[in-house]
């Protein structure tokens, strides 16, 4: 199959995210496509490929058969506010009644649009996903330890997240990010820092980093003052940058050799994140931690939430929304 250019030169922004979006799309595995899709837009049950043994036909059992049998369509916006239901209507009109049909709205709004909300309880091939998370499943597929996610396409997904970005359709709220913190919430406590593997992805605007550990968020919600991605982690650089007349390099170089002296390894690459001390006034800190009554863990990966809610202080986690 031709492919088109991998990024739309169309002028207009609609036609430009939904150009560069498709490039991305045709160009990535259907099985990763499948669970981008399903992870940003809820839906669990999406199956584009079917793979049976042994199926029982009229007059003959083949060994295995593969079918595909799917229409999806997608209606983007980016501005906010910009869905109507009537041009919704007429895109359902279109599907046929055959295989999997269904309609996904994508949108950079917060939250779910009234039109899409309500023509999604009339009809439910309907589906919202916004730029926000559907930037959150990619990174959850790059952050993946099974290694499904090809170098290429690793890079594709990348490049499609630093248009939404460019284009301003993750602007957002949520200004904090919650990170599973069994170890990390410690190594905070002893260094002001935060550190990952290289080339995870974090929605831009972050303002706060905070830890999620015992079924709780604890108190010591941290401002994030400095962020650089593949830090080399190792002596020579840390030498390297203390020599700095930057006073932000001098201070990766010190977190680089805490790093070093933790985990006892180096020549390696981290993210890296500076942050405020736990006493530090720009530091929120909470008069108690935000307990998690749910059978799960709140977050594996990671989580956003508006430092305005965590300043009314919630109790639980329930009340994050």
């Amino acid at each position: 199959m031709s492919k088109g250019p991998l990024f739309s030169t169309y002028r207009q922004g609609e036609n430009r995210v939904t150009a560069s979006m498709l490039a991305v799309f045709e160009r990535i595995d259907l099985a990763l496509l499948e669970r981008l899709l399903g992870a940003a837009s809820g839906e669990s049950e999406l199956q584009m490929v079917s793979f049976r043994n042994q199926i029982a036909g009229a007059g003959s059992v083949p060994d295995a058969g593969i079918s595909a049998h799917f229409n999806y369509l997608f209606e983007v916006k980016t501005a906010r506010e910009a869905v109507g239901v009537r041009q919704l209507r007429a895109h359902l009109g279109s599907l046929s009644g055959e295989g999997d049909q269904r309609l996904f709205v994508v949108t950079p709004d917060i939250d779910e649009p009234g039109a899409v909300a309500a023509l999604r309880n009339e009809d439910s091939r309907v589906s919202w996903i916004g730029f926000a998370a559907l930037t959150d499943a990619i990174g959850e597929l790059l952050s993946s330890p099974d290694g499904s996610v090809a170098e290429r396409e690793a890079f594709l997904l990348r490049e499609l997240v630093q248009l939404f970005e460019a284009d301003g359709l993750l602007a957002t709220p949520e200004d904090v990010v919650i990170v599973p913190a069994r170890k990390a919430y410690p190594s905070y406590q002893n260094y002001s820092q935060y550190f990952c593997q290289p080339g995870r992805t974090f929605r831009p605007g972050l303002r706060y980093l905070g830890f999620y550990t015992g079924k709780a968020i604890q108190p010591e919600v941290a401002a994030i003052l400095d962020h650089r991605d593949h830090v080399p982690i190792s002596q020579s650089t840390a030498d390297e940058l203390a020599t700095s007349e930057d006073p932000s390099d001098r201070n990766f170089a010190d977190v680089i050799r805490y790093i070093i002296d933790e985990t006892g390894n180096e020549d390696w690459e981290a993210q890296v994140f500076l942050l405020s001390d736990p006493g530090d006034k720009r530091t929120i800190l909470l008069p108690r931690p935000i307990r998690h009554e749910g059978r799960g863990a709140w977050t594996q990966n990671q989580r956003y939430v508006s430092s305005d809610i965590l300043r009314s202080e919630p109790t639980t986690t329930d009340e994050l929304g």
